[in-house]
């Protein structure tokens, strides 16, 4: 094998380098938005239990108990959303790779 055949040309890294970075940038994109969603469904939650409470039909709930474990699962939802687009990617890139190769 020769030196210019084990380093890749300068479009090729462009190339990786740009796929990395559209990758990275879509992770960021899902996790901010499942965290989001998430996040919100607990903050639903706690209003909803808040105004049971108001009503008379339970407790006053404080807004760190009710959303410490929402905040748990939106982070955890979105670190698994960005894996899942990272995770994706790499295939997706493995693919492209192999279907350029001469046969």
């Amino acid at each position: 094998m020769t030196m210019s055949a084990a380093v890749p040309s300068a479009p090729a890294r462009t190339s990786e380098t740009r796929w990395w970075v559209v990758t990275a940038l879509l992770a960021l994109v899902a996790f901010a938005h499942i965290q989001d969603r998430v996040t919100a469904a607990g903050a639903r939650r706690y209003v909803a239990e808040q105004r049971l409470a108001l009503d008379g039909q339970g407790e006053l709930v404080p807004p760190d108990q009710a959303m410490r474990p929402a905040n748990a699962r939106a982070v955890r939802a979105g670190l698994a959303a960005a894996s899942g687009v990272v995770l994706l990617s790499g295939v997706a890139r493995v693919i492209a790779l192999r279907s350029r190769r001469p046969s």
